[in-house]
This record gives C-alpha cells, sequence and structure tokens, in this order.
C-alpha cells in the first residue's frame, strides 16, 4: 500500500513538473517550484536512460530530442503507473 502511494505522488510530481514546463513558470520563482523542477527531474532519470538505450533511427532520435522534456515525462509517468498498476494486481 505505501508503495503504491509513493508511485502515486511520483507520476503526480512528474505530471506538475511537466504543467510548470508548459505554462512557462521559472523554475527560480519559490522554493515550491525550485522543488518540483528538481524532484521531477531527479524521478525522470530512469526513463530517459531506458530511452537512451533504445536503438532508434536518426528521424526517430530527432523526434525525441524536439520533443524531449515532454517526451521523457511522459514515458516516465508512464511507466510509474504501469508499476502502479502490477502491485496492485492480486489484491481483493
Amino acid at each position: 500500500m505505501l508503495l503504491r502511494t509513493i508511485l502515486a505522488f511520483m507520476i503526480l510530481v512528474i505530471l506538475v513538473h511537466l504543467g510548470l514546463v508548459y505554462t512557462g513558470i521559472e523554475e527560480n520563482l519559490n522554493g515550491l517550484t525550485r522543488g518540483i523542477y528538481g524532484l521531477g527531474r531527479l524521478i525522470e532519470i530512469p526513463a530517459e536512460v531506458v530511452i537512451d538505450a533504445l536503438p532508434t533511427s536518426a528521424e526517430q532520435r530527432q523526434t525525441i530530442e524536439t520533443s524531449g522534456l515532454y517526451f521523457i515525462g511522459l514515458a516516465a509517468a508512464g511507466g510509474y503507473f504501469i508499476l502502479f498498476l502490477l502491485l496492485g494486481v492480486g489484491r481483493r
């Protein structure tokens, strides 16, 4: 139960981080935004490593680079959501 709560919090932080970037809110606005930006980047590192390790064509690599933050952020949120679902399988 605790792991599922932590994963839900991580997904929320990633989505808030992407929302702040999308709306153009500066990282150094206050302590809360600094914390969300920092934690968001930290949580997204595993997804970035996995995406960089994938064999991609030049066209796919260019697409990933142009939409980099959003692609990596949504991939990270999706990966953590899959883990969230897998931790709940078999519970009743």
